[in-house]
């Protein structure tokens, strides 16, 4: 037996005080007067020696519980047989967390630089013969070779941190396929600090064994940038915007002013401050356009130390207009050429039915089908293309509508569609003050307002399995425009259409609002920001060529996996993309678009668990994970020590509880 503390024996000295106590009460004794003790001396001598037998019973626990408990403190184990282990063969994988929580303080540096100490311990606490892998978020190639000694502390010496963020069963994953063709005796190792964004590792579902080593420092204040949205989806030159920045921190203190700057193509705007009251807050932040077909935005904040979440990136074109068409049986209602034609946001083209240029399906944002009686096949088949696509329909009945025609398209997506026809005046007495279409009509809720009326109407069924929204109803509580949001594009019913015989609708007060907002948000702009570790984005209204679609930034410039649909691409990014910032799209050696992309938030809340939660946590879910806390000393003396016994203290912790236990008992019958 070998003991990694043996300066604890030395307490085994203590061992004479309760020898001493022994000694020196128990022979203390008390003189009784009896007038006649002849018949008392064979009971007394009986009882003399079954006294002295319990007492020294009562010792011998007291000095085993605390030897057991010295032995405990001194660490002992048993060397191990297994000739792999002695001999040296060993595989030694390093994992060391370089996400950007590891930038918060330390002791000495960051807890990257932390990180990096422990992980030179650990490797000059190994012969020189054995091998050694250095893991990190980014999941290299190169990083899944054995190294030397030598030549593993000239690729931990290159470790800076990483934007790439990973859970624990992704890691864990990770290190279960390390390639072991050499038959190494195989140890991991985590240098992390335990996030708990991180770790949750309930979502592991087997592990092999790892050694967790905590680089902690004490939970600091961070505060970041969730997101930065636009209130209007559609954008023009010299136009005033809206944005609405979120902001989080992990922790309160007093600092309740954080201040701020916008950068609209790379001129400084006007600075701001952000009022924190709680744990998140919201600013709105109002700028007029350049007059410039792109704007390539950043807001930034001012906080230390954790500083790759303070800036935020975002860009949009102000060159696209809303392409909003209109189909008709034989007569145009003039309402929408009043008030589409003449519009600076809208393009606004209308045609027959029979005349269609179906090309201009695949551009569209909005489509109006206008008293059409009967939809053909391969009208329903461009139709339903363009909603998939993310576009929006919107439909007026016609008296003589083909139920059964028109209904096979809203079919295409769970819809049922139209009911019955219903003869009868009815007035509208509902309206859905809460709904997007009538955003920024209102000044405050109106009380009294004058409804649109129908003359004749179809009945707008709901299929409990669709998500819709009811705009506006007649008395009775039916529908007279009801709202159907799908996976991908909308659809608008109405159950009249704007003949004036029909309805008022075209001529009422409500038709404007609700048909222009209905325009406005049909627009199919693309995001204004992206993640860097996005595998996968979607964009709108880019025609396909020839020529494929190149991403480029400064003189790096690449040709990602594109996939074409309809009316978008799919572009794969595949981790291509290592930092935030502005990347054009090209095509045919022009730049169509600039998008924006920021780091992930993933690692922006800097809780951790303790050292006790963590083994608490990992108990639970029952994985094999060894924790080994402590300074470099203590790291390098516990790897030097654990390959080469079985430890016993916790075995020693148990037996000291047993003699206490086994003293309490004999005390207890001694009284």
């Amino acid at each position: 037996m070998n003991f990694i503390a043996p300066e604890f024996l030395y307490a085994l000295g203590f061992l004479a005080i309760p020898i001493l106590i022994h000694l020196f009460n128990f022979r203390r004794y008390k003189t009784v007067q009896f007038s006649q003790v002849q018949f008392l001396k064979s009971i007394k001598q009986q009882t003399q020696s079954t006294s002295r037998l319990k007492h020294l019973v009562v010792l011998i626990c007291r000095c085993l519980a605390l030897a057991s408990l010295v032995f405990a403190f001194a660490q002992p184990f048993f060397t191990a047989t297994d000739s792999e282990v002695v001999s040296g063969k060993k595989g030694i994988v390093i994992y060391i967390d370089n996400s950007f929580s590891m930038q918060a303080n330390a002791e000495v540096g960051s807890l990257l630089d932390g990180a990096k100490n422990k992980a030179l311990t650990i490797v000059n606490a190994y012969n020189a013969a054995d091998k050694f892998q250095l893991h990190t978020n980014d999941f290299k190639a190169s990083e899944q070779r054995w190294l030397n000694r030598d030549a593993f502390i000239n690729q931990l010496q290159e470790v800076d941190f990483s934007p790439k963020f990973r859970t624990f069963q992704a890691l864990s994953n990770r290190l279960k396929a390390v390639e072991n063709d050499d038959n190494y005796f195989l140890q991991n190792y985590i240098i992390s600090d335990l996030q708990k964004t991180s770790y949750d590792l309930s979502e592991v579902k087997d592990s092999a064994k790892f050694f967790i080593i905590p680089v902690q420092s004490q939970l600091q204040e961070n505060i970041w940038i969730k997101d930065f949205r636009a209130f209007q989806p559609f954008h023009l030159p010299g136009l005033n915007e809206q944005f609405n920045l979120g902001i989080k921190r992990n922790i309160g203190n007093e600092r309740n002013q954080i201040n701020g700057k916008l950068i609209l193509n790379s001129e400084i705007k006007n600075p701001f401050i952000v009022e924190m009251e709680n744990d998140s807050a919201t600013k709105e932040i109002n700028f007029n356009n350049p007059e410039t077909n792109q704007i390539l935005g950043k807001v930034a904040l001012k906080d230390y130390p954790v500083v790759f979440d303070d800036t935020f990136y975002f860009s949009y074109p102000t060159n696209k207009k809303i392409e909003v068409l209109h189909l008709y049986k034989d007569i145009s209602n003039n309402s929408f050429t009043t008030l589409f034609s003449k519009d600076s946001l809208i393009d606004f083209e209308s045609s027959t039915v029979k005349q269609i240029d179906y090309s201009k399906l695949k551009t569209a944002n909005m489509v109006v089908l206008e008293n059409i009686e009967e939809l053909s096949s391969g009208l329903i088949s461009e139709l339903t293309a363009f909603i998939k696509s993310g576009g929006t329909l919107m439909c007026f009945p016609s008296r003589q509508m083909n139920v059964a025609s028109v209904n096979s398209l809203f079919n295409q997506f769970g819809l049922l569609g139209y009911g019955k026809q219903i003869v009868d005046t009815a007035q509208v007495n509902e309206l859905n003050i809460k709904s997007s279409l009538f955003s920024n009509v209102f000044e405050e809720t109106p009380k009294s307002i004058n409804y649109p009326t129908s003359y004749q109407s179809w009945l707008i069924q709901n299929n409990p399995n669709t998500v819709s929204e009811r705009i506006l109803a007649f008395a009775n509580g039916n529908s007279f425009l009801e709202k159907f949001e799908l996976n991908s594009g909308t659809i608008f019913l109405c159950a009249s259409n704007l003949n004036e015989q029909i309805s008022n609708f075209g001529k009422h007060a409500l038709f404007v609002p609700s048909m222009y907002n209905m325009a406005l948000q049909s627009s199919r702009i693309g995001q204004t920001s992206y993640l860097i570790d996005e595998t996968k984005i979607t964009l709108t209204a880019i025609q396909s060529s020839e020529s494929p679609l190149k991403m480029k930034k400064g003189n790096y410039e690449w040709i990602p996996k594109q996939v074409w649909k309809e009316n978008s691409v799919e572009i794969y990014l595949r981790e291509q993309i290592a930092e935030p910032g502005f990347y054009e799209l090209v095509q045919n050696e022009n730049v169509i678009e600039t998008l924006a992309f920021n780091y992930n938030r993933n690692e922006s809340d800097l809780s951790q668990f303790t050292v006790n939660q963590f083994e608490e946590h990992a108990a639970t879910n029952d994985l094999l994970i060894e924790v080994i806390d402590g300074n470099l000393d203590s790291l390098s003396a516990s790897i030097n020590n654990m390959d080469k016994a079985q430890t016993l203290w916790k075995y020693f912790i148990l037996l000291s509880l047993f003699f206490i236990g086994l003293e309490i008992l004999f005390l207890r019958i001694l009284k």
